[in-house]
């Protein structure tokens, strides 16, 4: 289903759902499956309104991963990148014992996204269920 969040339009697979007014005031736009893994999936949205265009490239968006892998002592060999469409993607994946972590820097030249999804425990099978879609989520991000 397509949807439109927060000044950004994706397509969300059934049942995710906004949580965002169940949280703490304040948090970031927040989606999660009602069930499964208990994961969530954050997005931070910087949209272009005027001045200077920033004209951001793949290696704008490298830099932001790079700083936020330092940030949280995650290996920086595993930065991908990749293009939806008009917007460029930049991201990293992360687990440990207890943790399961996935961020994505997006934008179109203009307007930014960092995401990102987080999930505790080991139900590993689950948490890659949702890590899957929420794959899904960010390919098809547009800034409409």
């Amino acid at each position: 289903m397509i949807v439109q969040f927060h000044g950004i339009t994706f397509d969300a697979p059934v049942g995710w759902e906004d949580i965002t007014d169940d949280l703490p005031l304040g948090s970031p736009p927040t989606l999660a499956k009602a069930s499964d893994a208990g994961g969530a999936l954050q997005f931070s949205i910087a949209k272009y309104r005027s001045g200077e265009k920033p004209s951001a490239n793949f290696d704008v968006l490298r830099s932001f991963v790079t700083v936020f892998c330092r940030n949280n002592f995650i290996d920086v060999e595993r930065i991908f990148a990749t293009e939806f469409g008009d917007v460029m993607c930049v991201g990293v994946s992360s687990r440990t014992a207890d943790q399961t972590l996935s961020a994505w820097y997006l934008s179109n030249g203009n307007d930014f996204a960092f995401v990102t999804y987080l999930a505790e425990g080991d139900e590993y099978d689950l948490i890659d269920e949702e890590l899957g879609e929420t794959r899904e989520i960010i390919s098809s991000i547009s800034f409409g």
